[in-house]
């Protein structure tokens, strides 16, 4: 894990540490992106998503709401040149995405809670159908990417009986790509 060596309190003291370590944490996501293959970036940005995990007051009371029984997705941060979006989900109790894979890359924390994360392969005899190869528990802390340079169709899921809330870092703009799906996809019966 890395830390941000330029964080500084400042002249008043009064910053809150999210008003330090997000813009540190932003400033080094754009430099990743502008210094490493795009292949490279999500495991590049996993090593510094847990110093801002750890920031007891990275997200809003709103950033870490629910409203209905769906996942909801909360705008932190959108890159003015449209490079990557920060967001935070918050997934309820027992909830599972569809099987998707994504139109960019993604970096994923989980905050609070746990999500396990099934991956899947396409299964070339069937239009937009997987077939489930492994699954990883991602605690608290934990962090996980996914590149466009190979397959990364997944789907997530809240195991436990509280909701669970992770912070993803997705390439481009979430507001003008949308849900950053390009297919859904079913499993073979």
């Amino acid at each position: 894990m890395h830390r941000f060596t330029n964080v500084d309190k400042g002249k008043s003291g009064r910053e809150t540490e999210s008003e330090i370590i997000i813009p540190e944490f932003l400033k080094t996501v754009s430099a990743l992106i502008s210094t490493f293959p795009l292949s490279e970036v999500p495991s590049l940005i996993a090593d510094y998503l847990p110093a801002l995990m750890a920031c007891p007051d990275l997200l809003t009371p709103e950033q870490r709401s629910l409203n209905g029984r769906e996942y909801q997705k909360h705008e932190i941060f959108l890159c003015p040149n449209d490079a990557f979006s920060v967001l935070s989900v918050v997934w309820p109790a027992g909830i599972y995405s569809p099987i998707h894979d994504h139109k960019t890359w993604c970096t994923f924390g989980v905050i609070e809670g746990e999500i396990r994360e099934i991956i899947y392969e396409e299964d070339k005899s069937a239009s937009c159908n997987a077939v489930a190869v492994s699954s990883v528990e991602h605690c608290a802390a934990s962090t996980a990417h996914l590149t466009t340079n190979k397959s990364n169709i997944h789907c997530m899921h809240n195991p436990g009986s509280d909701p669970a809330v992770t912070i993803h870092v997705y390439g481009g703009n979430f507001k003008k790509i949308g849900a950053n799906v390009n297919k859904i996809y079913a499993t073979r019966s």
